[in-house]
């Protein structure tokens, strides 16, 4: 009797040891420790091609073939179409289309619907979409006029005197849509000088601040820091126009080349500024993140690189390269069987739900992302 039970402890034991290993077993394969996914890579051929300003909307696609502005899905149907007519420009984003030509402005939402669509005063150079307000710039290329509309039109800002003898340069809205950030330039001074504004949709404008001779050409915004980077340092400002000494990094040599939020860190993804490949090939990429600067080395030769669920994907002519943050170890994984021969040429972004666009010369796949 004293023996049986023994031997049904022992085996108690083992079953469990077993379970254990198994349990083990499986979360290290969900993890991709074992270098492979259950997730199969998918491929769509879209119906519009590389040239006609192919842009990420959210989960969707829009295209401009010249006459109309398409939205598709993922899967490559079409969600809706809206015509502009020729020589139209667009900006979005991921709910909210701006387009113009000349003077005429259209806010479409996400669904195809106008919300607004009239002539403005001056002819539109560009505009901006954010969460709550769409910013457009009219008039001259010196000295223009800016206007800060909401998604119905209605006029809610607008300033002028700040761009006296300029051209604003970039512009986006930030920290919910409140605020909006501009980089302008002195073009009849005699050095040149980039200039940074930030305001308050209809409440004020803090002024502005020199950023240098560099040229600054892009700003992003995470937690209460404006990232400013320019073709020497990346600079960090609070709306105020406060630098934090701090947030100084060197990147020349460097350009961005995607950029994403994490909590309240912006994570900046840079690829070599010059190469000796005609192609513009890249070999190796930066990260920067908080106080994290790490460089990776690919393990090909590749036509771009972006940011997804906190991992970085590098696109090769047949291979798309996948590393998780905290590793310098890339995942290969083979999409040659999925583009009909051809190979990748361009990236063109990636979708929120995690779909990139590739260009095979000047045709279009939706490869989804493991």
């Amino acid at each position: 009797m004293q023996f049986s039970q023994k031997m049904d402890n022992k085996k108690r034991i083992f079953i469990f040891a077993a379970l254990v290993l198994l349990v083990t077993l499986i979360g290290l394969a969900v993890a991709g420790v074992f270098g492979g996914s259950k997730k199969n890579v998918s491929a769509v051929r879209l119906r519009c091609v590389a040239s006609q300003d192919v842009t990420p909307f959210g989960n969707d696609i829009l295209y401009y073939d010249g006459v109309t502005l398409y939205c598709l899905r993922s899967n490559g149907y079409e969600k809706w179409s809206y015509p502009l007519g020729e020589n139209a420009s667009f900006t979005c984003s991921d709910s909210v289309v701006a387009a113009w030509v000349g003077t005429q402005l259209h806010i479409v939402d996400k669904d195809g619907k106008t919300t607004y669509n009239e002539n403005l005063p001056n002819a539109i150079q560009f505009a901006r979409v954010g969460a709550k307000y769409v910013a457009v710039v009219m008039g001259s290329d010196t000295s223009p006029t800016l206007v800060v509309k909401d998604m119905q039109g209605t006029t809610v800002d607008q300033e002028s005197s700040a761009y006296v003898d300029t051209i604003i340069l970039d512009m986006d809205f930030f920290s919910d849509g409140e605020y909006l950030w501009t980089t302008s330039m002195d073009v009849y001074g005699s050095v040149p000088d980039t200039r940074l504004h930030t305001f308050r949709v209809h409440v004020s404008n803090s002024g502005g601040i020199s950023l240098g001779e560099n040229l600054v050409y892009r700003v992003v915004y995470a937690g209460t820091k404006l990232n400013a980077i320019s073709t020497r340092q990346l600079r960090q400002y609070d709306y105020r126009g406060t630098q934090d000494e701090s947030g100084t990094v060197l990147v020349y040599g460097w350009q961005l080349v995607d950029s994403a939020v994490s909590g309240s860190e912006a994570m900046l993804l840079f690829s070599p500024a010059s190469t000796n490949d005609y192609m513009g090939r890249i070999n190796q990429l930066r990260l920067i993140w908080g106080k994290t600067d790490r460089r990776y080395a690919l393990p090909g030769e590749c036509v771009g690189a972006g940011l997804y669920n906190k991992r970085i994907y590098a696109f090769g002519e047949d291979m798309i390269y996948r590393a998780d943050l905290g590793s310098r170890r890339f995942t290969p994984i083979s999409i040659s069987s999925l583009l009909n021969g051809q190979t990748v040429t361009g990236f063109l972004g990636i979708l929120k739900n995690g779909v990139a666009l590739l260009a095979c010369m000047n045709e279009v796949y939706a490869v989804s992302l493991i």
